[in-house]
């Protein structure tokens, strides 16, 4: 995991002007139009918090990984710390460098895909259609960098799949790591590591940990128990977030009826996880409304 050090108090960007801005993350794959036929608990607990904050002034936006399709980090960190780049202009790693799926029609000139299809010849754009060497994938991760960037706090949605964390979750998450020290200085460069060697080895080099200051707080209705939040809780203290007071809104749906058809109604019929997920809704918009709201820390380690 990656640690901060702090020069010294220093705001990267201040949001005293802006709208409170929370935004949840749905962070289950299960989906009532797909192979489960029903949508995660921990989803409309959310959606009950979410609420307690808008009556409280916050504008909200929920940020469904369902409907995102988000490439694995390459972990180039663990090569040198300047290896992760990021682009604050497009809101991208230069790993994942296209919005829109595109076809290299050479080295350096390609099409969006619609713009392909309706240029190339038919053989030609189905010969490079299937060429995974010719074929770029797009990454959608650029919309959760941009609300991330824009939120004053955030709520994770999560269940606990096989004691671990959920496949979708992981995959976003490991991603955040270009926000937390990701370098602008040298994006564009090919990922040439002797400029990533020569920028760390710079004893005025610093990195920017964007997320610094932001409240957080953790949803889990889970069988399993509850193994993701802590993991969770620990990876965004290292990123310099802020867990707010009763951050945790938790429930252990039990095995009594063995359909599973009544977790739903017991986990909303419970007045305690409802009140916690309902009071991560008013503190965090309070905590936000009652703070500097300035983000960002510049460090010398990541």
């Amino acid at each position: 995991m990656k640690r901060g050090i702090p020069i010294k108090t220093h705001c990267l960007c201040n949001y005293s002007s802006k709208p409170v801005k929370i935004v949840g993350i749905m962070c289950s794959k299960r989906k009532k139009e797909d192979c489960a036929r029903e949508d995660p608990i921990s989803n409309e607990v959310l959606r009950i918090a979410l609420k307690e904050a808008e009556k409280n002034g916050a504008k909200v936006e929920i940020i469904d990984l369902r409907e995102l399709k988000i490439g694995a980090c390459k972990e180039c960190y663990s090569s040198c710390p300047a290896q992760c780049r990021f682009s604050e202009k497009m809101l991208q790693c230069d790993c994942y460098r296209f919005k829109h799926d595109a076809l290299f029609v050479d080295s350096e000139k390609f099409y969006p895909i619609e713009e392909a299809y309706d240029k190339l010849d038919k053989k030609k754009f189905f010969e490079l259609y299937h060429d995974e060497r010719s074929f770029a994938h797009r990454d959608d991760m650029w919309k959760v960098y941009k609300a991330f960037i824009e939120a004053d706090g955030i709520i994770f949605a999560t269940s606990t799949i096989f004691y671990g964390r959920n496949p979708l979750l992981q995959t976003m998450f490991s991603r955040l790591c270009a926000l937390d020290g990701g370098v602008e200085e040298l994006w564009g460069d090919g990922k040439k590591l002797g400029n990533s060697i020569k920028y760390s080895k710079n004893p005025k080099a610093l990195y920017k940990q964007r997320l610094y200051g932001k409240k957080v707080a953790f949803i889990n209705i889970s069988k399993e128990g509850d193994v993701v939040t802590p993991n969770l809780m620990k990876a965004c203290t290292m990123m310099g977030m802020e867990i707010i007071p009763l951050g945790v809104a938790y429930h252990a749906v039990g095995y009594k009826d063995p359909s599973h058809k009544n977790d739903m109604k017991a986990v909303l019929g419970d007045n305690f996880t409802i009140s916690l997920a309902k009071n991560i809704g008013k503190t965090m918009a309070d905590k936000i409304k009652f703070s500097d709201r300035k983000y960002g820390m510049l460090s010398s380690v990541v």
